[in-house]
């Protein structure tokens, strides 16, 4: 029988994984649940994500989580921090409008939180990132100022992935993307060649045209 691996209530094949896009997250998912309507699937738990630490949270914390949590008293609008056990969530950067494929409205807004340990003072960023997606109603008014139309949020954490940085061949750190395995070409040995014409040289290997290595040097 296939192993299967425990996701909230719903049972995934191994291998099978929950990666929603924030407008499937904003229109199938959240509105349903704001609206008492049937999900699609019952894979997000219900969840006060504000009174854990990230990685006390339920789930496995080497992918993406997801939550159900009421927003109310937590909104960032009010305060950039919010505090959690030994440290705190701060929002970063600007909201950004979650537009529907179809009717090009703005459907929710999505807000990226870093979750820091100690004192403002003497804080250390973590990799834990927080996703805060919100409904928006669909009055007149556009981004950036329509309001979530709820309390209810949904929300994304995850571990941001560390850059791994390697050395070149003259001594320069290189921040390198994933290199595609090298194919090696074929010479078809079936072509006919005449008596002075040896076969051509086997060609070298390629790389993908999607593979890129980029360096960092210091301009002087």
């Amino acid at each position: 029988m296939e192993r299967l691996q425990n996701f909230g209530a719903l049972k995934l094949p191994v291998g099978y994984r929950f990666c929603p896009t924030d407008e499937e997250l904003v229109t199938h998912y959240l509105k349903r649940k704001v609206f008492a309507e049937p999900l699609p699937v019952s894979v997000i738990p219900d969840f006060d994500v504000f009174h854990t630490l990230p990685w006390d949270l339920q789930g496995d914390s080497k992918e993406k989580m997801y939550f159900f949590s009421n927003r109310k008293g937590y909104v960032c609008g009010n305060s950039s921090r919010i505090v959690v056990g030994s440290g705190y969530w701060k929002s970063i950067g600007k909201d950004k409008a979650i537009v529907a494929s179809d009717s090009r409205q703005v459907i929710g807004m999505r807000k990226t939180l870093i979750y820091s340990k100690g004192k403002h003072s003497n804080e250390t960023k973590t990799q834990w990132v927080m996703h805060e997606l919100c409904l928006v109603g669909s009055g007149e008014s556009s981004y950036p100022f329509q309001k979530p139309v709820a309390d209810f949020a949904v929300y994304r954490i995850f571990q941001k992935k560390k850059k791994q940085k390697t050395k070149g061949s003259n001594g320069k750190i290189c921040s390198s993307r994933k290199v595609e395995d090298v194919k090696p070409s074929f010479i078809d040995l079936n072509v006919e060649y005449g008596d002075d014409t040896g076969p051509p040289p086997p060609c070298s290997p390629c790389l993908s045209e999607d593979s890129e290595i980029s360096c960092n040097y210091n301009l002087v």
